[in-house]
Parts: C-alpha cells; structure tokens; sequence
C-alpha cells in the first residue's frame, strides 16, 4: 500500500474515508497512516465501508476497539457484511479533553455531549460532575465539539480533542479525563481487496460455531495444537437467534505460512458462518 494513500482514477485522486467530520480520532488515524492524503467524511462506519466496497474511495479508516472501553461491535458487522478487508492497523493514544466556548468555567458546564465510546472511557469523570450535568450522546467526539461551538447554550460542552478545540474555536476546560492515564484506540484502514501481505503478522476473523457442546474448545484446540497465538476472541449475540452467537478472533499469523492456511481451511470447515477479515500488519502511535 502507497503510504501517501493516493489512487488516481479518471484523473482525480480517491481520499480516504472516515466517520464523522474534520478533527474526528478517525481522521487523526487516517493522517497518521496516509500523511499525503485527502479525506471524505461519511455519518456513520456503515456508509465508510461502503464507500469503500463501492469504490468511491479506495481506503477507509474504522475504529474497532479500546483498551478500556473494549470492542466497536458495530464495525465487525459491517467490515462482514460489507465484505472490506482490513489491510492496516493502528493503535492511537487517545487523550479526551473537555470542550466548551472560550471564558466558560468547569462550573458552568450543564451538558456534556459526546460519542458513546467517550462517554464511557470518561464516565468516572462525568461521575464527578454530578446529577447537575446532562450526559448526551452524539454520532462523533468532532461532530459534538462541532455542535458544542454552533449552540447558544453557554452550558454546553463537549468531550473531545484538543485538535476539535483549535479547529472549532472552543476552549480546552480539562484534559486527560478518561478513566486511565494510558488510553488506546485501534484503528482499522480497509480496502476492498486484500493487499500484498508484506510482514503481515495479524489475521483478523469472524466465526459462528455450530450450537453444541464442545464447539468452542475444538476451535481454540485448533489454534493450540498448531502453535498459533491467540490475541482476542470476543463474542457477540447474533440478532434473531436466541443465544447464540458470533466470534471476533484476531490470531498471530500470516497467510503467507501454508500452515496457517491449513487452519484457516479446518476452520472455514468446521463452522457454519466463516468470515476472513483480513492479515495485515500492526502500528502504534
């Protein structure tokens, strides 16, 4: 993949596509990995995605979990249903600062709005507020900097960065309020074909496991007796089937080892639903 994440197609260049509006940790993501690139903003991880697999842009940039906060379970399903394949990570310290229009006070601040990934990696935060203050979400941490300098409340604020407050002339209250001191978001860039491999060494995938007993431990023996490691699995509910469920699994591995696509063979064999999601390689900020 071109690190300046420009395509040329009818003469004009594809930018890359990200949830929500300018200054958004999805963008900031996406100008870290594509630091020549333009970007296409898009109101949810679903349109992002299909912008994608429809080809008005050749890369898109997702976030899919915290470190504290835990999975965007969202983005599974799309990236799967849409059919992308994830080509790149990146792993971005988040620092959430709180937002408001210049001259206002910690005191002042009667709502706090933000996306539900923020709220709750800043709920002890909010905790402390107290009952005084009116926790709203909002679609994107940029969108709600961005609402926060459009409203007349003087007691509006937002959660954010503080790339939102210089870009939306708002004023930065408090900064580091997330639960912890080492706050992380991975981000995914996908594409609608996989890429040349290079040194990919992470295989990201979407499983359901026939409903018996037994079916779980067959496929981590799988991974065990072949020496893979297994860096996550999570399951999520499957909408309109009573207990039962999906699998996210990332594994360390590459599908340029034959043995890997031996297990990844067993696997798609074994299970009813099988999503490769992709092998790529993995960044930190």
């Amino acid at each position: 993949m071109s690190s300046s994440g420009k395509e040329r197609t009818a003469g004009r260049i594809k930018p890359v596509a990200c949830q929500g509006t300018e200054g958004a940790y999805s963008q900031i993501a996406a100008s870290r990995l594509f630091p020549d690139g333009s970007f296409l903003y898009f109101k949810n991880f679903r349109a992002v995605a299909r912008a994608v697999s429809e080809g008005m842009c050749r890369y898109g940039v997702l976030p899919i979990e915290n470190n504290t906060y835990g999975s965007v379970k969202d983005v599974y399903r799309v990236i799967g249903e849409e059919q992308v394949r994830i080509v790149r990570g990146y792993t971005l310290e988040i620092d959430h600062c709180l937002l408001a229009k210049p001259g206002t006070k910690p005191e002042d601040v009667r709502s706090v709005c933000s996306h539900e990934q923020a709220l709750g990696q800043c709920s002890e935060f909010l905790h402390e507020l107290g009952d005084k203050v009116r926790v709203v979400p909002s679609m994107n941490t940029a969108v709600a900097a961005r609402t926060v300098a459009e409203s007349q409340d003087p007691g509006a604020a937002a959660i954010s960065s503080k790339e939102c407050a210089e870009l939306y002339g708002l004023q930065v209250i408090r900064r580091h309020i997330a639960d912890t001191d080492h706050n992380y978001t991975r981000f995914i860039c996908v594409a609608k074909e996989q890429e040349e491999l290079g040194d990919a060494s992470r295989i990201s995938l979407m499983i359901a496991i026939p409903h018996r007993a037994g079916s779980l431990s067959a496929v981590l023996k799988l991974f065990a007796d072949r020496g893979i490691n297994l860096l996550k699995i999570e399951s999520a509910p499957i909408p309109g089937r009573d207990f039962e469920f999906l699998f996210y699994i990332d594994i360390e591995a590459s599908c340029r080892d034959p043995k890997t696509r031996e297990i990844l063979r067993e696997l798609e064999d074994m299970c009813p639903m099988y999503r490769f999601l992709g092998n790529y390689t993995e960044e930190t900020d």
